[in-house]
């Protein structure tokens, strides 16, 4: 078992946990602080792109992700059984996958004033929804 490996592995998983448990209370938080992220002003002022909610909603859970994936993999590989019954094929697809969900979440969500709906949590998709509204009834 190599220890670099598994500090490696363990740093990893606790950064991937510490960056789920702030997603989970920047969506779930009820402060001030914890919606610090939501755009303040009226949809129809104009101002500057709006990239803390994407970065909040989207990039923060897919590192989280990332990370814990990592360390996952990381993990499996310092124990020197699991290293060499030959799981490249894992490695291989747990890599595809993670690059697929980054695709699929990332694209519908990139440089745009609202979200899609599904990635706002609920005590905030109805006020999205009137923005999204108003904004198709200006094209």
């Amino acid at each position: 078992m190599d220890l670099q490996l598994v500090l490696v592995a363990l740093g990893c998983l606790a950064g991937g946990v510490l960056l789920g448990v702030l997603a989970l209370w920047c969506r779930a938080g009820r402060s001030r602080a914890a919606r610090f992220w939501v755009r303040q002003e009226a949809i129809d002022r104009p101002g500057p792109f709006p990239y803390a909610e994407g970065a909040v909603l989207v990039v923060l859970p897919l590192l989280a992700q990332l990370l814990i994936v990592i360390g996952l993999l990381v993990g499996v590989t310092s124990v020197d059984v699991l290293a060499d019954a030959g799981l490249g094929g894992i490695y291989a697809a747990a890599v595809i996958a993670e690059l697929i969900l980054w695709a699929l979440v990332l694209l519908p969500s990139v440089y745009r004033t609202v979200l899609p709906l599904w990635l706002y949590p609920s005590w905030l998709r109805e006020q999205r929804a009137r923005d999204r509204q108003w904004l198709r009834s200006r094209r």
